[in-house]
């Protein structure tokens, strides 16, 4: 690691040690995916030298997860019922969720977070568009049709579940 801007590490953790961090370039990158316990933890990067810190974690800021991409990725890819999943999709899908944190970027948010919805239904709206331009898609959509048809089916399944949680079904 030693004078490296970024490194991604999806390995095990406690792996990556404080002193490693502080031979990488001036402000690295961090990316320590592994869960429940990171290759090292955010703070301990941060007070080796580390700029941006992303885990897979979503008690942390930056969560690098591809939970994030599936349920607006899957939900697009159904709604237009695309042939297959191609890498300009999951492309596009990465591209949206930039274009999503873009006005909020900072050092701890970098990608938006589970929390916020909004995002899926985006997301949707983009992958089954761009299905559609790459003739991919079985059934077709305007994209306010397409992102009106995803919210309904994502933010109604969302009130489902506070629902179940609320009434104590779920934990």
């Amino acid at each position: 690691m030693k004078g490296v801007d970024v490194v991604i590490a999806a390995s095990t953790g406690g792996v990556i040690k404080r002193e490693y961090i502080a031979q990488m370039a001036e402000d690295p990158i961090v990316f320590a995916l592994s869960n429940p316990v990171p290759e090292i933890y955010p703070q301990e990067a941060k007070e080796a030298g580390a700029r941006i810190v992303g885990t897979g974690r979503s008690d942390f800021p930056n969560q690098i997860n591809n939970s994030l991409v599936f349920p607006g990725m899957f939900r697009g890819v159904l709604s237009v019922r695309a042939r297959r999943i191609t890498e300009e999709l999951c492309i596009t899908a990465a591209y949206t969720l930039a274009r999503l944190a873009d006005s909020r970027l900072s050092e701890d948010y970098i990608i938006p977070r589970m929390t916020e919805i909004h995002v899926f239904p985006e997301v949707a709206t983009a992958v089954g568009m761009k299905a559609v331009d790459l003739g991919l898609a079985r059934r077709l959509f305007t994209p306010d049709e397409l992102y009106e048809h995803s919210a309904r089916l994502i933010f109604g399944t969302h009130e489902k579940l506070r629902k179940l949680m609320e009434l104590g079904y779920i934990s």
